[in-house]
């Protein structure tokens, strides 16, 4: 008999944390599940650690081939996977008992609902709660929709995602060569042509950011626009929203062109402190070209 849900952990180079996570889905009080994990071509311990969990729901799949970014081993679980249910979790969040549970219970409830998320808290590198995720106030009874989305930008935890399968399937794959990092957000807003999205208003997983996270980094450093605009400026051309809606978004816009211009003086403005001569020689250039550019 197959597994009611397939869980897919997508690996690279995980070995500090995938044994918690691992743990974390093996403690589900829900445990009619498939826990599928796909490596990367992983360098470090990862696959032994794997290895050393003797559950026979557990499936390895090793790839000598390493994929350039996260999105297509995520691509890869989408073979694998033989559940009713699909989640693409990572591998280095925990889980907290009844997050498959809850999810389960929210599609058996509302046959309209495709996909579900939850919220939950945001951890450090020393599993220490830092900060928590939050569902905006306006979504009522955890019903998202695209408006939303324009509004409060992403605030999807996608290590969260559970959807069902076919729906999976025939969205995917994850369309990173065009939307980056965006590429999960451009799926969620896929989905909801199938049905309804929902998000569960409880703290059922704890999410980890570190400082060498590449989410983290990105953010730190970005100077161009954020991949979030690519993906809504794409759907906005297939959905009517208010121009209210509209003015909101463009303000979002506008917000995140100023951090991008902070990020830039915080980049260029550490080297131009500590190289002082540069200064003057950007001047000197600067000014001469200036004779023929006024």
């Amino acid at each position: 008999m197959e597994s009611l849900v397939s869980i897919c952990i997508p690996v690279y180079n995980a070995e500090k944390t995938i044994a918690k996570t691992i743990a974390s889905i093996l403690a589900q009080t829900y445990t009619d599940f498939e826990l599928i994990i796909v490596d990367n071509a992983s360098t470090d311990k990862s696959v032994d650690i794997v290895k050393s969990f003797q559950d026979p729901r557990i499936s390895l799949i090793e790839y000598h081939t390493h994929l350039p970014n996260a999105e297509l081993n995520w691509d890869r679980c989408f073979y694998h996977a033989k559940g009713e249910y699909m989640a693409i979790f990572h591998a280095d969040d925990i889980y907290l008992p009844d997050m498959i549970k809850r999810q389960i219970e929210t599609f058996r409830n509302d046959p309209s609902v495709v996909g579900v998320f939850t919220l939950g808290n945001i951890i450090n590198e020393k599993d220490e709660i830092v900060s928590e995720f939050h569902i905006p106030k306006e979504i009522i009874g955890g019903c998202i929709l695209f408006e939303s989305i324009l509004l409060y930008a992403d605030f999807l935890p996608t290590p969260t995602a559970m959807l069902k399968r076919d729906v999976y399937t025939k969205c995917s794959p994850f369309r990173y060569d065009e939307f980056k990092s965006a590429s999960d957000l451009d799926m969620w807003l896929r989905v909801i042509s199938f049905g309804t999205l929902a998000i569960i208003n409880e703290k059922l997983f704890n999410y980890r950011i570190s400082k060498s996270q590449g989410s983290n980094t990105l953010f730190r450093l970005r100077t161009k626009e954020a991949d979030y605009f690519k993906v809504m400026d794409y759907h906005l051309g297939k959905n009517n929203v208010s121009e209210e809606v509209k003015t909101s978004y463009e303000l979002s816009r506008f917000g995140d062109h100023i951090k991008c211009q902070i990020n830039f003086l915080r980049k260029y403005l550490r080297y131009l402190l500590t190289h002082p001569g540069l200064v003057y020689e950007k001047y000197k250039m600067f000014n001469y070209f200036k004779r023929f550019k006024a």
